[in-house]
């Protein structure tokens, strides 16, 4: 497979857009566990918790694969641009 630098230009897109969905939906976690502190359910707030933990997670790695993705795209720009 021959990746291009707008290929890989369009990965790095695709995970970063992944990364920003992954703030919104940590944002969310976490006030519902708040939500759910104030209503003292300890096991509702626990649960959402965990749920934001493991969103972070996801999102932090999607974040370094957009980086990865663009500085492979930013490579092979540079690359294409020494053939001319």
């Amino acid at each position: 497979m021959s990746l291009t630098a707008a290929g890989a230009a369009e990965k790095a897109l695709g995970w970063a857009e992944a990364a920003e969905l992954g703030i919104k939906a940590v944002d969310e976690q976490q006030r519902e566990a708040k939500r759910a502190e104030s209503a003292r359910d300890n096991a509702a707030a626990a649960l959402h918790r965990a749920t934001a933990d493991g969103l972070e997670m996801y999102r932090e790695r999607a974040v370094g694969m957009a980086t990865m993705w663009a500085r492979v795209a930013g490579a092979l720009q540079s690359t294409a641009g020494d053939k001319s």
